[in-house]
């Protein structure tokens, strides 16, 4: 967020330069980014008025001028084409200085005396679009009016220098995305009194009505509209903007389109409000309705861009089509003409979520929408839309209809927090009073009644004590804080039961020779189809919706297919022994409609693989049973498993506590190898923990 100092004057009494406000609000938590200081590198560039212009003797393209510059006269050679006798011109004297370090000095121009140059706007680093009437290749003809400043510096005659701090708001502070919420900063932060230039638009009363000239307003998605405010103006005058308001914008950042259109810009960036207007003549049936887009309804912005939509994304409509994406920009259809006689003021607040999806989803991300997707506070929309309708009087580009159309069906919840004098202290490390406290709260627009600090509606970011100490903490002053050591109990670090069970399983498999693996919790289909998994565990399986690739798919049901692809891995880079171990989950959707919140079962699997030589089923099974041996499950029975196809038929073996089945040990189906044997097992997470515990002597 930009915001020159000239604009910031409006809301308080500075009193340093630009360079040092930035380092008082910097360290009262408002991080600024750059100060620039426009203007500074032109020096000793004078107003002048041409007097004479004679050819050149030696040079069919060059003049030779004569101007006046107030004190003295100037001979002057140039090659513009565009000057007349008469003309006010900027004039660089002999030593002066232009952007980008371009120093002017007295010469001769094929053999005459040049005491000096005459500046175009590019030479003075100003564009078009700061002075459209001009050229861009040729001298900068001034207006006429200027000649009663000859001589005078031209950066003070123009209004080119200016200051301008650009600040980095953080997403909490959306009160902060405007001059005035960065004044009220500014006057806290130089402990100086907040002024309110617009007291007469917070006390001013409009009457609501159903109707505006026969034009009506419904919400029918209040979820995501919180309030909808209409207002109108008639008799409506398009023009350029007053040079004041244009000069303003551009040290924002924001081009100069029309005054009704720089209306609205202008008060976003005074209020932090992004208004949208509308040419009453291009909303069909003068019915204003804000719904959710129908899947693949289409709409061309103002950017001339066709946009598909879908039913999560909030439009403003009339009864035919869609006239704007809601927070996001306005649809070409209702833009402001030349010929736009009636104009409708919007002054909305819509869900901070929706705005950012939707301007993700259409690829478009605008001033608005970066103000919306922080949250604003809906109090302020009334204010935003009467400082449009003032403005329009105040620049005479039309006149105010009475009355306005406010619908608010979800009203903002004004926080209020105690003031707990104690806990603040202990949080900041300080010892203020209480009324230390409440002073500072006060210059914030935070009152206190009975203990309990009320919040303004404008920061919606304050909700917790610790908030208002840090409020507190900021304006009392950082480098006022003690520094201390952490002051907290210590307590003993220890595995639980579940992390101790892993440890001895990990230390001997470590110890038998095996390594330890970490794999993807993604496999394809293709993975489960080589690894002969049963169709019963291929159900349980969960599809990703936006998968990196077709390799990673699925979310795993079974551990098997990750071991297998690691052990076919080695077996192709002709490592000839391989023993391995994976201690990660699987994730099985057991339920056949999971509801929103809900979370597939997770179950954390030890899986074991290993081939080479001297390796058979009574390898594995004795490395298991060191296994079950270190976590004390002592009792246990090994039985044939003949019904899984999925295994090698007549070498697979269950382990099984009980009638719970807690391992599987197998010969792998798979044609890869000719030994692979892997064991897998359940660490009793969850329910199957707690089966396990009457034969588990481990504390």
């Amino acid at each position: 967020m930009k915001a020159s100092i000239e604009w910031l004057k409006e809301y308080s009494d500075i009193d340093v330069d630009s360079v040092t406000l930035g380092d008082i609000l910097t360290m009262t938590g408002s991080k600024v980014e750059t100060v620039d200081q426009l203007g500074n590198d032109i020096k000793n560039v004078i107003v002048g008025k041409i007097l004479e212009i004679k050819k050149h003797p030696d040079a069919d393209k060059l003049v030779v001028t004569k101007v006046d510059v107030g004190n003295e006269k100037l001979q002057i050679v140039t090659g513009a084409n565009n000057i007349k006798v008469g003309d006010i011109v900027p004039i660089a004297k002999d030593g002066s200085e232009l952007p980008g370090g371009v120093k002017i000095k007295t010469g001769k121009l094929r053999g005459i005396d040049s005491c000096g140059m005459m500046c175009s706007i590019g030479e003075l680093n100003l564009t078009l679009a700061d002075y459209p009437e001009q050229i861009e290749h040729g001298i900068m003809i001034l207006d006429k009016k200027l000649e009663k400043d000859l001589g005078k510096d031209i950066t003070e005659v123009l209004n080119l220098k200016e200051d301008i701090i650009d600040f980095e708001i953080t997403s909490n502070r959306p009160d902060c995305l405007s001059i005035e919420g960065l004044g009220r900063e500014t006057a806290v932060s130089l402990n100086k009194p907040f002024k309110n230039p617009r007291k007469n638009i917070d006390e001013l009363q409009v009457e609501d009505k159903e109707e505006l000239e026969g034009l009506k307003v419904d919400i029918v998605a209040p979820d995501l509209c919180y309030r909808y405010i209409a207002r109108m103006v008639k008799n409506v005058k398009i023009a350029p903007s007053p040079e004041w308001m244009a000069r303003r914008l551009k040290a924002c950042g924001i081009r100069s389109i029309n005054n009704i259109v720089d209306i609205t810009n202008y008060v976003m960036l005074e209020m932090g409000q992004p208004m949208h207007a509308f040419d009453i003549n291009s909303i069909e049936g003068k019915h204003i309705t804000v719904r959710r887009a129908k899947n693949g309804e289409k709409i061309t912005t103002l950017d001339e861009q066709e946009r598909e939509l879908d039913e999560n994304n909030l439009v403003i409509a009339d009864d035919k089509k869609a006239v704007a994406i809601a927070g996001v920009m306005g649809g070409f259809n209702s833009e402001i003409e030349e010929d736009t006689k009636t104009v409708v003021f919007e002054s909305a607040v819509f869900n901070g979520g929706s705005v950012r999806k939707t301007a993700k989803k259409v690829g478009l991300r605008t001033e608005s929408s970066s103000r919306f997707e922080k949250g604003l506070s809906a109090e302020n929309a009334l204010r935003a839309a009467n400082r449009a309708v003032e403005l329009v009087e105040l620049l005479g580009a039309g006149e105010a209809v009475d009355g306005k159309i406010d619908v608010y069906p979800t009203k903002q919840k004004i926080n209020k927090i105690k003031l707990d004098v104690s806990k603040i202290n202990s949080l900041l490390g300080t010892n203020l009073s209480k009324q230390e406290m409440i002073d500072i709260l006060q210059k914030l627009d935070i009152k206190v009644e009975n203990d309990i600090a009320i919040v303004p509606y404008f920061r919606m970011d304050l909700e917790f004590v610790a908030d208002i100490a840090e409020e507190i903490g900021r304006f009392y002053g950082y480098d006022k804080l003690d520094s201390t050591l952490v002051k907290a109990d210590t307590t003993l670090g220890i595995r639980n039961k579940e992390q101790t069970i892993q440890k001895k399983v990990k230390e001997v498999l470590v110890n038998s020779g095996f390594s330890e693996i970490y794999t993807y919790g993604f496999v394809s289909e293709k993975d489960l189809e080589l690894s002969n998994i049963k169709e019963e565990i291929k159900k349980y399986a969960i599809t990703i919706q936006n998968p990196l690739s077709d390799e990673y798919k699925l979310m795993r049901p079974t551990t098997v297919p990750s071991m297998m692809q690691t052990l076919a891995i080695n077996a192709n880079k002709k490592n000839q022994n391989v023993k391995l171990f994976d201690l990660s989950r699987s994730y099985k959707n057991v339920k056949q409609e999971v509801q929103k919140g809900e979370v597939p079962l997770q179950e954390e699997m030890l899986t074991v693989g290993m081939y080479g030589e001297n390796v058979d089923f009574y390898t594995l099974k004795g490395i298991i049973e060191n296994v079950l041996e270190a976590i004390h499950v002592n009792h246990y029975e090994i039985e044939k498993e003949t019904q899984n196809t999925s295994y090698h038929p007549g070498r697979c073996a269950n382990i099984k506590v009980g009638k719970d089945i807690i391992a599987t040990l197998r010969r792998s189906s798979s044609r890869s190898f000719r030994q692979l044997y892997d064991f897998q097992k359940s660490l009793f997470s969850g329910n199957e923990y707690h089966k396990a515990c009457k034969i588990c002597k481990s504390k």
